[in-house]
C-alpha cells in the first residue's frame, strides 16, 4: 500500500471528491433529467462556500455515470449496452490548501449528512465518497489547469 505525502503547508494542488450514487433513480435525489445541475452537485458546491466563503475557492461540479464503468459496459455489453446499468457519480474538483481540504472533508461529510455506514441524507441513499490528488504534470489532467488560473486570477485581482 502506499501512502500519500502530505503537501507542505500552504502549497495548493488541485484534488477531485467523487461522491457514488449508484443507479439512476427515475424520480428522487438520483434522477437527473438533464436540466440544470444535479443536488448532490450544489451541496457539494455548497461545502466549498461555506468554508471559504462563496466564490473563494476555486471548483468544478460534475455529474454523470463513473467513467470505469461506462467505458467497460460499453464494451462489454455493445449492443446490449443499457446506461442506466450504469453506476452515476457527483464529482467535485477543487484547488486547495491541505488545510482548505481537511476542512472541506468535514464540510461533505456534514452537509451531505454522511453516517459511518455510508448513508447520506441528503441522497436519502448509501453513497461511497473518494478522493483524489489531481497531478497537473499529467497531460490528460490539464482540464484542471483552470482552477488554477481562476486561483491565480483571484489573487491578482486583490492584490
Amino acid at each position: 500500500m502506499t501512502m500519500t505525502t502530505r503537501p507542505s503547508p500552504g502549497s495548493y494542488n488541485v484534488w477531485e471528491f467523487a461522491v457514488g450514487l449508484g443507479f439512476l433513480d427515475g424520480a428522487g435525489v438520483g434522477a437527473f433529467d438533464g436540466e440544470g445541475i444535479h443536488p448532490i452537485a450544489l451541496v457539494l458546491e455548497g461545502s466549498v462556500h461555506r468554508i471559504e466563503g462563496v466564490n473563494r475557492i476555486p471548483c468544478y461540479t460534475s455529474f454523470g455515470p463513473v467513467i470505469a464503468f461506462d467505458e467497460f459496459a460499453q464494451r462489454a455489453w455493445v449492443d446490449g449496452y443499457d446506461a442506466a446499468r450504469v453506476p452515476v457519480e457527483c464529482c467535485l474538483a477543487v484547488y486547495v490548501t491541505d488545510d482548505e481540504l481537511d476542512a472541506l472533508v468535514t464540510a461533505v461529510v456534514e452537509d451531505l449528512g454522511i453516517a459511518e455506514n455510508g448513508y447520506s441524507t441528503a441522497a436519502d441513499r448509501n453513497v461511497t465518497v473518494g478522493l483524489r490528488a489531481i497531478s497537473l504534470d499529467s497531460p490528460e489532467n490539464s482540464f484542471y489547469q483552470h482552477l488554477v488560473d481562476q486561483h491565480r486570477d483571484r489573487t491578482r485581482a486583490s492584490s
